[in-house]
């Protein structure tokens, strides 16, 4: 299974942000949205940066309330790891699992094409698994 099989499940939209948005704004959005993270895109829609719950947490932490009106760009971590749609699920899982991080943007010749998290990474891998588990019951019983 592949990147690509994910994205075909649960389609390309992708929630962002520009630089200047501020943190309180982002806060919002990830509660009433219920997601973890969004992107941060530059003036040409190029991935420059991912604001997720634990960059909030970092910036209240430090900076307390005054956390709300600092900019995406302040707290964003600025090295995305991007995966291609061609990527498999077991190195999806190994990368995110290496990095920490639980969210990762499909991007395929700078073209942002999605955004899989976790969640997504573990359900279509039990799927993959359960279908296995069919297959070879289906097959024993034909044998």
């Amino acid at each position: 299974m592949f990147v690509s099989d994910i994205l075909s499940r649960k389609g390309g939209l992708v929630f962002t942000v520009t630089p200047g948005t501020t943190v309180g704004q982002i806060a919002q959005q990830l509660s009433t949205r219920r997601i973890g993270s969004v992107l941060v895109l530059d003036a040409d829609s190029a991935v420059v940066g991912i604001v997720s719950e634990r960059d909030l947490v970092q910036a209240f932490a430090g900076h307390g309330a005054a956390a709300l009106e600092f900019e995406a760009q302040a707290v964003m971590t600025r090295e995305v790891v991007t995966c291609d749609p061609d990527d498999s699920i077991d190195e999806i899982m190994e990368t995110m699992t290496r990095g920490r991080f639980r969210h990762l943007p499909v991007v395929r010749h700078g073209e942002l094409l999605g955004l899989i998290s976790i969640g997504d990474v573990v359900k279509a891998r039990l799927e993959e698994a359960r279908h296995e588990t069919e297959a070879l019951r289906a097959y024993i019983v034909a044998g």
